[in-house]
């Protein structure tokens, strides 16, 4: 079946759903409407929908359109500062919602990997251990006696996402189009970071190698288990890896039961999200506690790869300036920081983003370290992130979410835990890093290192300029503001040089006394004094006027 059959019959699917949960004014509205006059079907309306709330209806249509419009649903479910709080409440609900899909394992481990399963496995259990809206998890024993789980995606999910993907944009294309306010969020870039993410969720040799560089990251850390790979019996569609015989991070009864300290736990767990963020600049994107499990020896085990936030070391160096600055209540240079991170921002009025930055460090100070809520300071700043059109790159996004999550998380564990508190020594270390002799030193030898690079390419730039210059190729494109004031300006310029030139000729002309004359005044003298003082008194006129 080829991307256009592909896209009429999800474009078939979306109509239908559309109209089952009311929406047909948005149907009428578009460009699908004479498509839908072409291709009618029969809609069961469930009862009573009219009664539901439109954001309550929105959810619903979401879950059935399926795992792409369900996974975009959850990208909005933490944009508070993009979307009406009622929306983002329903959104939320997806998060856990995913349809059991039935697949034969057996089957698909040998047309995957072209192997017997028996020659290999143990056993795989039919029954999903876990259902996710792109993939199902079974747990299954190699013959060599390790637990394992295979991790499979479902069927024609590809095919499903890539024909969605085409009809979102139209209709992003479409709501822009025809409404302000979705083009100013600028929904075509949101879709195009969101068409990026599920891609590499779609690719498990992506989340595979994520896995393996996770792994060396952390493989001299005493406190933090990297699930083993393995490597044959994985491919794009499928994965193999190890079972975490482990405890869900926010089963406390559990956790308390096999005697760990949930307080150390909470710590811990903090501790390895901060490595990941500022050390490695490769981090969880999705830390919620599904994804979290303490293993029976008291190590911590991320598990679910397929999205990561990645950082570069330009990026590392201006999140780490953020922190310091955020620490220290500096407003001013975390406005800098701010600008620098930003891909576009548009501040009107810098005092009052300043206020706004001194409100959340007061909100901070007057804040019991028991009361102090992340959630709404991470809020706040997503408001004024807003409010000054300031466009994040997405790794800030991931980020801002990641510490919601973990911050959630250790409060479970344990309700005095203050995340605020817990930074300060990062960016103490942070502080101490960059007064260091070495870093500096290293900085500035950075700086060199460019400028020379630049001044090694000068020549050569010179040597095309000049090349340019000989051959009449070089053209120079200059644009002067203000253009009509100068005009104005020499304009007046001349006319005053100009009466300056009359008066002195008159008065040459009454000192030469030269005729004709009437009333014994020279008549060309008295004229060129009448027409300079006219064009005096027009100067002075237009002058008063500006």
């Amino acid at each position: 079946m080829d991307s256009h059959t592909k896209k009429l019959n999800r474009t078939t699917k979306m109509l239908s759903v559309l109209t089952r949960y009311g929406f047909e004014n948005i149907i009428d509205r578009s460009n699908f409407k004479k498509w839908k006059l072409r291709h009618k079907t029969p809609v069961n309306k469930p009862k009573d929908i009219e009664a539901v709330s439109v954001y309550q209806r929105i959810r619903l249509a979401l879950e059935e359109l399926g795992p792409t419009y369900i996974k975009l649903g959850q990208l909005f479910s933490d944009r508070d500062d993009l979307l009406p709080i009622e929306l983002v409440q329903e959104l939320k609900k997806l998060q856990d919602n995913t349809t059991e899909e039935k697949i034969n394992v057996v089957e698909r481990v040998s047309k995957e990997l072209g192997i017997n399963p028996n020659d290999y496995f143990e056993f795989i259990d039919e029954k999903p251990l876990a259902t996710a809206s792109i993939s199902q998890v079974y747990k299954a024993q190699l013959k060599n006696g390790e637990t394992v789980v295979l991790k499979i995606k479902k069927e024609n999910i590809q095919e499903i996402i890539e024909a969605d993907l085409l009809i979102m944009k139209d209709l992003v294309e479409f709501l822009e189009k025809y409404n302000e306010k979705i083009k100013k969020i600028n929904f075509s870039k949101i879709l195009e970071t969101f068409e990026i993410s599920i891609h590499n969720e779609l690719s498990f040799n992506n989340e595979y190698n994520n896995i393996e560089r996770f792994r060396r990251n952390f493989s001299e850390s005493e406190v933090n288990y990297v699930h083993k790979t393995y490597k044959e019996f994985s491919n794009n569609n499928m994965l193999c890896l190890e079972y975490i015989d482990g405890i869900k991070v926010t089963d406390i009864p559990r956790l308390k039961a096999e005697g760990f300290n949930t307080k150390s736990v909470a710590l811990t767990g903090f501790d390895l999200y901060m490595q990941q963020v500022l050390e490695h600049g490769f981090f969880h994107a999705d830390p919620h506690p599904g994804n979290i499990f303490v293993t029976l020896d008291g190590k911590i085990s991320f598990i679910d790869f397929g999205t990561m936030g990645i950082l570069t070391p330009f990026d590392k160096e201006l999140l780490e300036d953020f922190v310091q600055y955020l620490i220290q209540k500096d407003a001013e240079k975390l406005i800098n920081t701010l600008q620098k991170i930003a891909i576009n921002y548009s501040i009107n009025n810098e005092k009052k983003l300043q206020r706004d930055i001194y409100d959340i460090f007061e909100l901070v100070d007057m804040s019991s370290l028991q009361s102090i809520d992340i959630k709404l300071i991470i809020k706040k700043l997503k408001l004024i992130f807003q409010e000054n059109e300031v466009e994040l790159p997405d790794y800030m996004y991931l980020l801002m979410k990641g510490i919601v999550l973990i911050e959630g998380i250790g409060r479970q564990l344990d309700p005095d835990i203050n995340i605020y508190q817990i930074m300060k020594p990062y960016a103490v270390e942070i502080i101490e890093k960059k007064a260091s002799f070495r870093y500096n030193i290293l900085k500035r030898l950075s700086t060199v290192k460019e400028a020379t690079e630049v001044l090694s390419s000068l020549p050569n730039d010179l040597k095309s300029l000049i090349n340019k210059v000989k051959n009449n190729e070089l053209t120079i494109v200059h644009e002067v503001k203000g253009i009509t004031l100068i005009k104005n300006a020499i304009d007046r310029l001349v006319l005053a040089i100009i009466i300056s030139a009359l008066s002195i000729g008159s008065a040459i002309l009454v000192m030469a006394n030269m005729p004709p004359k009437v009333y014994g005044v020279p008549v060309l003298g008295f004229m060129g004094f009448a027409i300079s003082g006219f064009l005096g008194v027009k100067i002075i006129v237009a002058m008063l006027k500006k």
